[in-house]
């Protein structure tokens, strides 16, 4: 058995049910929350490794629980994927704004989210044990938690923010294109979601320059380019 840890947040039973055993068929240990309140405690109490997380919740609704969870210090760095009925374009990029990692839409695949599950542990866990720091010319980089050190500034980012900016990072000065940083993010998706992924630069940007760690510059139709305002942070490890 997988010592990842799957906390799934949904009040549905037959949905709840689904997801449980082809969870466990792959090997994941799982817990299963039919309300808001309930998996948000749980969550806290179990520190899981991910977390399925439906909208439409009793009690508490998804929204407010993934806010929550983000709001926490001990559990801001869990990677959340929420599922809803609800898939247009806009819920989509509401989600991620809302500070989801991925977003699924029903009726879904349980085999789809079994992948997808894969894949979001593989790209957000951090290249080294937790708690381990780097630092290189008074930089460093809390993977872990997904803080980062600047000259006295602190910076925290979501974990696919902090791989954007692991990646742009790596080529400062240099236009990455779109196609390349939606793949980076969204590995195993039959489509790139272009509008999610320019969420998720701007909102980056606004941090990066409030931290006065830089810019990237959005260049349309293209890509975009990150300039470091001092020196550019150096991300040892291959991203996850």
């Amino acid at each position: 058995m997988s010592l990842e840890l799957v906390q799934i947040i949904e009040d549905e039973p037959h949905h709840a049910r689904l997801l449980d055993q082809y969870l466990r068929r792959a090997r994941y240990r799982t817990n299963v929350a039919g309300d808001g309140v309930t998996g948000l405690a749980d969550v806290i109490r179990l520190n899981p490794s991910v977390v399925l997380l439906d909208l439409m919740l009793p009690g508490i609704n998804g929204q407010e629980v993934c806010r929550r969870i983000r709001d926490t210090s001990a559990t801001r760095h869990i990677p959340i994927m929420m599922i809803s009925a609800l898939g247009s374009e806009e819920e989509r990029i509401s989600g991620i704004e809302m500070g989801a990692d991925d977003y699924l839409t029903k009726p879904f695949s349980p085999r789809e989210v079994v992948s997808r599950v894969g894949s979001l542990l593989r790209r957000t866990k951090p290249a080294r044990d937790p708690g381990f720091a780097t630092e290189d010319h008074g930089i460093s980089i809390e993977e872990h938690c997904f803080v980062i050190t600047l000259s006295g500034h602190r910076l925290t980012v979501s974990k696919p923010e902090w791989h954007l900016l692991q990646f742009l990072s790596r080529r400062a000065g240099q236009i990455v294109s779109v196609e390349e940083l939606a793949s980076l993010i969204w590995t195993e998706s039959q489509f790139l979601r272009y509008r999610e992924l320019d969420v998720m630069i701007r909102s980056l940007k606004t941090k990066l320059e409030n931290a006065c760690f830089g810019s990237i510059e959005i260049v349309p139709t293209v890509g975009y380019r990150y300039r470091p305002l001092m020196s550019t942070p150096k991300f040892s490890g291959n991203i996850p």
